[in-house]
């Protein structure tokens, strides 16, 4: 496997923001490559047993595939679109900006302050790999991109870096146009949506505190939501976050009964208690994650078959 070129996307006001090519040679190209090579060739294996997305991706971190030409203006993929798009484009003229002396040192232009790298694109002839980088990674014996110039190197090396992961995040097969996306969690991290998730959130959360989301087909309302513990628990775990933050009203349909009947089959810690005269279903921070459990009909359904085990 031989890579062509290495990509950084930024992102700037929790947006991706700009793509940049780095000039990097065989050698480097190669030396990337073998950081991520296992995991890509043990995650590769499972491409023919993903599922296309669905509303459970969307909800719990299952790994999925989706048709790039697929992704509309109404996807939440849509800017990751447009901005890989510009890889994919023969034309494309983005790479990393020089002052009018590259070679001397301290005269690349720097990364605005407030604009951040997000993710690593390595480009085969046939493939894109997209690494995360994390920002809060420990950089020890591991391979690291830095992004400065000198005259004898065409390796690039510049005044930030960031280190190259070990595992790939998805992969984009540029003959079928399938993009596979291996790690849900790190997924929507590199896509800036974790910044923009708790806030969708909390304003999920309030509508059903407030009495304005209802739940099942018999309009029961949650109590306890408003509880300082309660909250701290959900903004705590970032399955309830996501969960929370992809939340359609019309997704809790099923009735009361089919709910206790859900709830029946977690552990007793887990069980909420249902008031059927005042039609409430109280939360304590015990059950909190229970709460984003029963609001979501895929795992209502799940938790009634018993036919996978649900982590709520």
């Amino acid at each position: 496997m031989n890579l062509i070129r290495i990509w950084v996307c930024t992102s700037k006001n929790a947006n991706l923001h700009r793509i940049y090519s780095l000039q990097t040679g065989k050698e480097e190209r190669t030396a990337i490559y073998e950081c991520f090579e296992s995991d890509l060739n043990n995650k590769s294996v499972s491409d023919s047993d993903l599922e296309k997305l669905n509303g459970d991706a969307l909800i719990d971190d299952i790994p999925y595939y989706i048709t790039f030409d697929y992704i509309d203006t109404n996807s939440y993929l849509y800017s990751f679109k447009e901005k890989i798009k510009e890889i994919l484009n023969p034309n494309c003229p983005s790479v990393i900006q020089f002052s009018k002396n590259p070679l001397k040192q301290g005269e690349i232009k720097n990364l605005e302050e407030d604009e951040g790298i997000k993710f690593i694109i390595a480009q085969s002839n046939d493939e894109l790999y997209f690494l995360h980088a994390s920002n809060h990674a420990i950089i020890k014996n591991k391979l690291v991109l830095n992004f400065d110039i000198n005259e004898n190197s065409s390796v690039l090396t510049v005044p930030k870096g960031i280190q190259v992961p070990s595992t790939i995040t998805a992969k984009l097969d540029c003959a079928t146009r399938k993009l596979y996306v291996y790690d849900v969690n790190k997924f929507e991290s590199m896509l800036t949506l974790n910044e923009n998730q708790k806030a969708k959130s909390q304003a999920t959360l309030n509508k059903f505190n407030a009495g304005e989301y209802k739940i099942s087909s018999d309009q029961y309302v949650f109590k306890g939501l408003g509880s300082q513990d309660v909250q701290q628990k959900l903004q705590m775990s970032k399955r309830a976050i996501r969960r929370l933050s992809k939340y359609q009203p019309s997704e809790s349909t099923y009735s009361i009964g089919k709910i206790k009947e859900a709830v029946g089959r977690l552990d007793p810690s887990l069980q909420v208690s249902f008031n059927d005269t005042t039609k409430e279903i109280m939360i304590s921070p015990d059950t909190a994650k229970t709460f984003v459990g029963i609001i979501h009909n895929t795992i209502i359904e799940r938790l009634i078959s018993g036919d996978v085990e649900i982590t709520v």
